[in-house]
């Protein structure tokens, strides 16, 4: 299985969407820069406009990857549904569990490679661009790093999510559409029935174990909501869940 999971990898790594995502990466980060470049040019030189400020927005953007996990998983999915009656090298002795798990763990691992590219990214185009004001701190890197760790489970949610409605559902079209249902639409309006002026019991309650909520606590430790043992058992419950799900899903599909 792990020559199959190296194999996916490898073929998610040179397909032109990967590169595409990676581009946009630094687009997003050089953007990003410019933008608070250009907020200091016209308002001057104030809180908000230091290079270890753009560090912190960094990590209010942590759910932004998890709206784009099901765009990883597609990566390594490729553009045929996978018939494992049709097997090769890789997937000779494989069954479909292993099959999904394959696909699974090697979206994660691809993911892996564009949070990389991503982080050296951000710090070497910000350390560019904002050299002169020598904000940016070993704490500061230390402080991005410590919240990323704690976003890491819920991007594996969101990996197993896209992988679950990618197996579930042959056309790619139904697939996108559970899957930002059930990521944005659904997990927004617990969020705003939960808030006021409704602030419905019921959905107080469900907000606590959204990503969605998670995520955005995560840059306020002083936050009485934030509760990282929650959100990294959220994440691995949410990820084990949608595998086991996408499993059985998958062992269900017919064939001809």
């Amino acid at each position: 299985m792990g020559k199959y999971i190296i194999n996916e990898l490898v073929k998610a790594l040179k397909r032109k969407h990967s590169k595409i995502f990676a581009i946009g990466l630094f687009v997003l980060c050089l953007v990003a820069n410019l933008a608070v470049v250009g907020f200091r040019m016209i308002y001057g030189t104030n809180e908000g406009t230091f290079a270890y400020n753009i560090i912190e927005y960094a990590t209010w953007c942590f759910v932004i990857p998890y709206y784009a996990c099901i765009l990883i998983a597609d990566i390594v999915f490729g553009k045929e549904y996978p018939n494992p009656f049709i097997k090769d090298g890789y997937t000779k002795d494989l069954n479909r569990g292993q099959i999904y798990m394959g696909k699974v763990i090697a979206s994660a691992m691809l993911a892996f490679v564009f949070a990389i590219i991503a982080c050296v990214a951000l710090l070497l185009i910000t350390a560019l661009f904002h050299i002169s004001d020598g904000t940016i701190r070993l704490y500061n890197i230390k402080d991005f790093f410590e919240k990323m760790i704690y976003a890491i489970p819920l991007w594996l949610a969101g990996i197993g999510f896209g992988n679950m409605f990618l197996f579930a559902f042959k056309d790619k079209r139904y697939a996108y559409g559970g899957y930002f249902i059930l990521t944005l639409l659904l997990e927004r309006l617990i969020m705003m029935l939960a808030a006021e002026p409704f602030e419905i019991g019921f959905f107080k309650l469900l907000r606590i174990v959204t990503v969605s909520q998670n995520f955005s606590l995560i840059p306020y430790p002083a936050d009485p909501a934030r509760n990282i043992p929650l959100t990294i058992a959220t994440g691995i419950i949410y990820f084990v869940a949608s595998c086991i799900l996408g499993i059985i899903l998958y062992r269900k599909k017919k064939f001809r």
